[in-house]
């Protein structure tokens, strides 16, 4: 007995000194923990154990539930790190306005992308937002029109073979299709992404997200040297190795023409062809002295992973609502028809057609609504914040809870869970709070290619119903989500299409 107590007396009193040193280094949360409503949490796990050997379905279910236990704003553990959730306007405003908000959240580092405008931190953001915003500039563009006219005529051509066939995943389709665009349009190379080559890619992004978003949940495995011992880290490592071969090998090429060429064009040259991410990116690099190899390769890496699983989940997610609302469909099929003048899909989507697809983009705006591709954005405190209920001490991390303020009757109506794009009629929309609705975020720290995206997303569409009619065996209120990063539907994109 004696020597089973000298066995466990030590790690027994580490353990005593390391919960009272956490206890001590955390004292500043005391107050504001006892202030709000949360779930239970336990030393070093806090509410982790709620999530242990739970799918990402069930613990979107879980995030879900809590948040509806409890009033915003809701206080939790994850681990040692101290968590206040909120979803209401008011709080989601000061939030991301604030100064002492920028940072992103710890476990963003997780996408391998330290110097990307979408996990940088707040002094490397602020420098390459500034440099990055003049390349989705108008006029840049529309220099991407007759690439995403062109790509999105493959697409219609590709999913041609399901016509009179049972129902099939159309998201795959899509993605590819996206995957296809940004490459066309950031690496200016022509990577025929659509055929199977693109398949890889798309599922090596999507294994990644299914990893990450795992390893959130699991506060410790947060720590790199834990977590490099597991068999996920190898999974995702080999993930993100076959996501960004691509890139890598075009950016190299790239660089070597732009080293090897000592023709300069004009000004009237440039705008004469579309105006390629990576050439502008490379100038940018060549004219500040800013970009180094590593902030160059993690601005692709962000634009392309980014900007393909952000529009490709969204327009699959309309393609889905279309096919399950055959009213909204025929709505929508006649505006594009008399916008463009044309039932032919060959006729291309011009500029001037974008401005009046009205109720196509209150369409996509209601699926974003619904199904917000960042259901949840995180930040970090650096300094107090004051919110409505209480002064957010700095190192809080604050979790932003947009799927919740998008389905919240008070600013949506008793219906706001059924789909209905009449939510953007614009007497309606000035009714709203304008942080009830933030599917690109919001405050100086939004999406920076958010018209890249509706853009992209009005002429795919145009091409699709101008071909296609769609339709579901699912319905709504059949459809499960998930969060995997990015927010997902489980039952995946079913639809059968038949010629218009």
């Amino acid at each position: 007995m004696f020597l089973l107590w000298h066995f466990l007396a030590l790690p027994l009193l580490l353990s005593v000194a390391a919960y009272l040193v956490f206890r001590w280094k955390n004292r500043r949360f005391d107050r504001i923990s006892a202030e709000l409503q949360g779930p239970k949490g336990y030393p070093f796990i806090g509410c982790g154990h709620l999530f242990i050997g739970k799918s990402n379905e069930q613990q979107f279910a879980i995030l879900n539930d809590i948040t509806k236990t409890y009033p915003s704003p809701v206080r939790a553990w994850l681990g040692q790190k101290f968590v206040v959730f909120i979803d209401n306007p008011e709080d989601l405003q000061i939030v991301l306005n604030s100064p002492n908000c920028l940072e992103k959240a710890d476990v963003y580092r997780f996408f391998h992308c330290e110097k990307g405008l979408f996990s940088s931190p707040a002094s490397v953001w602020k420098v390459h937002r500034k440099l990055l915003s003049p390349c989705f500039s108008p006029n840049i563009l529309a220099s991407f029109l007759p690439i995403f006219n062109l790509k999105s005529a493959i697409l219609v051509q590709r999913i041609e073979k399901h016509v009179g066939r049972k129902e099939f995943k159309i998201n795959e389709d899509i993605a590819r299709c996206t995957l296809d665009m940004i490459c066309a349009t950031t690496l200016g190379t022509d990577m025929d992404l659509q055929s199977d080559e693109g398949t890889e890619y798309i599922r090596a992004i999507e294994e990644a997200c299914e990893l990450i978003n795992q390893r959130v949940f699991k506060p410790w495995l947060h720590p790199d040297f834990i977590y490099e011992k597991t068999k996920n880290f190898q999974l995702e490592k080999e993930s993100f190795e076959k996501a960004y071969k691509m890139a890598r090998k075009v950016l190299k090429l790239k660089q070597e023409q732009r080293s090897k060429s000592k023709y300069v064009p004009t000004r009237a040259e440039d705008e004469k062809k579309p105006q390629i991410y990576i050439d502008q990116i490379l100038r940018i690099a060549e004219e500040t002295d800013i970009f180094d190899d590593a902030d160059i390769r993690d601005e692709l890496d962000t634009i392309i992973v980014g900007g393909n699983e952000t529009s490709a989940v969204t327009l699959s997610h309309v393609v889905l609502m279309l096919a399950m609302h055959q009213d909204i469909q025929e709505k929508m099929y006649n505006e594009i028809v008399n916008v463009i003048g044309s039932q032919d899909p060959s006729i291309p989507v011009h500029n001037d057609h974008l401005a009046n697809l009205n109720y196509t983009e209150m369409v996509i705006k209601e699926t974003m609504r619904l199904f917000p591709v960042g259901a949840v954005i995180g930040r970090t405190c650096t300094a107090p914040t004051k919110i409505s209920k209480a002064t957010l001490p700095e190192g809080t991390v604050i979790i932003l809870g947009v799927f919740n303020v998008h389905r919240n009757p008070k600013y949506w109506g008793p219906q706001a869970e059924r789909f209905n794009p009449d939510n953007f009629l614009p007497e309606r929309a000035a009714e709203r709070h304008p942080y009830s609705y933030l599917p690109f975020s919001g405050g100086p720290r939004n999406c920076i290619g958010y018209k890249y995206g509706l853009m992209s997303m009005k002429i795919m569409m145009c091409h699709l119903l101008r071909s296609y009619r769609f339709r579901s065996p699912l319905k709504m209120e059949e459809l499960q989500l998930k969060m995997s990063i990015t927010l997902k539907v489980t039952n995946k994109h079913l639809v059968q299409i038949e010629k218009r």
